[in-house]
């Protein structure tokens, strides 16, 4: 038992430490994370909100994310939460595998934290 609450620990703490890093980045040089974005969804909101404020938007939710994940609070919809956000990163940028190749460990390893919460 105390090896799962150990495993659960770590994971959390990566996805949170990965989150924030991301988040932080992004608002100190938003011009560098902007391009990130897969196109339809650019499209999709440029008709009611600049980049810059969906950027933000999507910065805000990650860290909110990573202080969840950190909190400890159930982790189990933590974890789904974190596995929907790698998940669709990846899957929404198919077309830059070099860029998300990562993001398809941590989807699974977000699917593993959901699997130890329960």
């Amino acid at each position: 038992m105390q090896q799962i609450t150990i495993a659960k620990l770590l994971l959390r703490l990566g996805f949170a430490g990965t989150l924030a890093y991301a988040a932080v980045a992004s608002f100190i040089t938003p011009t560098s994370w902007i391009g990130f974005f897969p196109a339809f969804l650019v499209n999709l909101s440029s008709s009611f909100m600049p980049q810059e404020v969906l950027l933000g938007i999507f910065s805000v939710m990650e860290l909110l994310l990573a202080v969840w994940l950190l909190s400890g609070f159930k982790p189990l919809y933590a974890g789904l939460c974190a596995a929907g956000l790698f998940g669709g990163i990846f899957f929404a940028n198919l077309g830059a595998l070099d860029l998300v190749f990562r993001d398809f460990g941590l989807f699974f390893a977000a699917l593993a934290l959901v699997f130890l919460s329960r």
